[in-house]
């Protein structure tokens, strides 16, 4: 071979080694560091940004501690579950048995609850894209249909409790029906309760302070006297006239004289009074303390507490007959009876027809002459 020839094949040699090189050492290393260098890049760019993030750490924690408190300040007002024990208890909140306001519950549909939203999905109501995770805030809500009879002023107190109700709650439907013969309302109202369940949210507990177990059913709870026969009954309780611990006087609330009733365990510095005309609801406690038993009479926010130096609580009650339509003045006694006293009322005078005095609810050994 011709040296022409060898120098020939010697420069084609070459310029395939450096083709090679180009191709599969070169190009290869230079895509390498363009990969390296955009990965750096972005590397960079989220340093920078967690590097700025850095300096404001003490803030971000700040505003997520208070985000928080906030949160869990607003899903404060919805409970974590809608069991039917609070759902009952609730429902038994909205009987009222108070002068005026009258609002009986004749029936009433505890709603299943259903899944309406979760929290931070975005999505629609009743959207099936929702994953729930064992860390979601998931939202229920249950209708509670609730048929009733009552007065107007009941209705409005009913519609006021469930806007003051401890949790987030609304009335969706109201339908009324007047009876001007007894002056009463009956309809139905329809409420929306919600809850918001998740996280570490605890369900409510039911705490229902009931004493079982009586002795008598018509003399009181646990701590009654049991006895079937008292003093008094020979004379259907006459000797309380004279001999009392406490006095409660009902007249009408429009004389000129005083207020329509007054409740006093002795001089005008006992007296807890009332000059509506209206029905008063009137609560007499009586407890032990330090081995001394008291009793406590209230109206409203006014209230006087004596010492019970006897063996019983003697309470005579001075009614009177109504002297007109107008004359609604009279008192509902919810007597709380926590000490094994008995507790005995003696009426004179009241109104056969439409009496100024009534018990309500009451606990311990309690008995009307």
């Amino acid at each position: 071979m011709s040296k022409a020839n060898i120098s020939i094949l010697l420069v084609l040699l070459s310029v395939v080694i450096v083709g090679g090189v180009y191709l599969y050492v070169y190009k290869p290393n230079m895509d390498d560091k363009d990969s390296i260098q955009a990965e750096i890049n972005t590397l960079q760019a989220r340093y920078d940004d967690l590097s700025a993030k850095a300096q404001k750490k003490d803030q971000y924690l700040a505003d997520t501690a208070m985000y928080r408190a906030d949160f869990e300040d607003e899903i404060a007002y919805f409970p974590a579950t809608l069991d039917q024990e609070i759902s009952v208890m609730f429902v038994k909140g909205i009987n009222k048995d108070e002068g005026v306001k009258q609002f009986d519950v004749n029936n009433v549909g505890l709603g299943r609850p259903e899944l309406f939203y979760v929290l931070g999905s975005g999505a629609a109501q009743g959207s099936s894209e929702v994953e729930i995770t064992p860390d979601s805030y998931t939202c229920y809500k249950a209708a509670f249909p609730v048929s009733y009879t009552g007065s107007y002023e009941g209705i409005k107190d009913l519609i006021d409790y469930v806007m003051a109700y401890k949790y987030r709650m609304n009335v969706s439907s109201l339908t009324m029906s007047y009876n001007s013969e007894t002056d009463t309302f009956t309809g139905s109202v329809s409420i929306n309760a919600y809850c918001v369940a998740g996280g570490d949210r605890k369900a409510d507990k039911v705490s229902v302070n009931v004493n079982n177990g009586v002795d008598n059913l018509f003399h009181g709870g646990s701590g009654a006297v049991a006895v079937s026969s008292f003093e008094y009954d020979a004379d259907n309780g006459a000797a309380i006239v004279s001999n009392h611990d406490v006095n409660i006087l009902l007249n009408n609330a429009n004389n000129d004289t005083s207020d329509g009733i007054i409740v006093s365990a002795g001089g005008s510095d006992t007296y807890v009074t009332s000059g509506a005309n209206e029905v008063e609801t009137l609560v007499i406690t009586v407890d032990n303390e330090e081995g001394k038993n008291f009793v406590t009479y209230a109206i409203g926010d006014k209230s006087y507490k004596k010492e019970i130096v006897s063996s019983d609580l003697k309470i005579y009650v001075e009614s009177s007959k109504r002297v007109d339509g107008n004359d609604n003045n009279g008192v509902k006694v919810t007597v709380d009876n926590k000490t094994s006293l008995p507790v005995f009322f003696k009426v004179d005078n009241d109104d056969a027809t439409s009496p100024r005095f009534s018990v309500g609810s009451k606990s311990g050994t309690v008995k009307v002459y």
